[in-house]
């Protein structure tokens, strides 16, 4: 299946275009009408449409394109960002289904001294420069939906030169370090900004939207039900069974169905995922039992001691007391 975008991103290009001054070229606009009525747009198509805004737009066009992105330009997505409960939440969620945005690149997320980033490693390679501009803008002002409040990024990489004046950097992106000729493009936030709640999030909203947001990627993607499976709870660790369930679109029997046909093990998955995410984050200061409890989804900080036991042999802070002396 060749690679596709959502219409309405598109569309949203477009209109930002128009507010702008900016025309494009007839023959592109009578090929994307052609076109109307479909749900996606091939890649390809997209790629033109941008060498187009490079073209006639000034210098950080990308950037004002991204700033006037809202939600329902992102189709399910956008409201399924809206329903996180905080940034770190709709990250995992931006990393699992940006796909159903557009195919164009990949998302990751990273950690170090500065706070929690966003990486963006674009498979395009047609007007790079200004839609990365565009989407780190795009992630600035996405992270304001979420969070409810005015939060700024700490600091932004770019792969690429310099493109717009420093002045434009700074109303995109506040406060933040921006450079450039770096070895990654990335927006990085505070921790305080990346864990914030500023409000409760309905449980079942969220669920509903995962759900939609999982079957319309199933319609894009050819993966195996296992792999679904897997690429759910290695983003969303914190998932019941019955949220998976619900996300594939099937009942619990079914999914525990489909799996048993793998030959594989639910439970056994589940708990090798989480045990991975356990050890890959115990040696970071800032991890608490507690913490990495609820973010691997267990009720409480004792049935996860005990699950951290069996794994190991050994309880949480001895396991990395020993960790922390086999290191020096």
């Amino acid at each position: 299946m060749a690679a596709s975008v959502t219409q309405s991103f598109t569309q949203a290009i477009l209109n930002q275009l128009a507010q702008l001054g900016i025309r494009m070229e007839g023959k592109l606009l009578a090929n994307i009408q052609q076109h109307e009525g479909e749900e996606r747009l091939p890649l390809m198509l997209q790629d033109k449409l941008w060498l187009e805004v490079e073209r006639h737009g000034s210098k950080g066009i990308g950037m004002h394109i991204g700033l006037a992105m809202q939600p329902q330009n992102f189709d399910t997505l956008g409201f399924l960002l809206l329903s996180s409960p905080s940034l770190s939440v709709a990250v995992d969620s931006l990393i699992s289904y940006s796909p159903l945005i557009g195919e164009g690149g990949q998302f990751a997320k990273s950690r170090d001294k500065l706070g929690w980033g966003v990486r963006y490693e674009p498979k395009f390679t047609a007007a790079v420069d200004v839609r990365i501009e565009a989407i780190m803008a795009g992630i600035a002002t996405g992270a304001r939906w979420v969070a409810g409040k005015n939060i700024t990024p700490v600091a932004v990489c770019f792969k690429h030169d310099q493109q717009a004046p420093t002045a434009l950097y700074n109303e995109v992106f506040g406060e933040a370090e921006v450079s450039f000729n770096q070895s990654q493009n990335a927006i990085i936030y505070s921790d305080n900004d990346w864990h914030f709640k500023q409000r409760e999030v309905n449980p079942a909203i969220q669920a509903q939207m995962l759900e939609l947001a999982s079957q319309q990627l199933n319609q894009l993607t050819a993966h195996s039900f296992l792999e679904k499976v897997e690429a759910l709870l290695l983003n969303q660790p914190w998932l019941t069974r019955s949220q998976i369930a619900a996300s594939l679109a099937v009942s619990e029997r079914t999914l525990l169905r489909r799996l048993q046909e793998t030959e594989t093990n639910y439970l056994t998955m589940a708990q090798g995922i989480r045990k991975q995410h356990a050890l890959s984050q115990i040696q970071r200061p800032d991890v608490t039992q507690e913490s990495l409890a609820r973010y691997l989804g267990y009720n409480d900080a004792s049935a996860f001691a005990k699950a951290f036991k069996r794994w190991t042999g050994l309880g949480f802070r001895a396991y990395r007391e020993q960790v922390n002396k086999a290191e020096l």
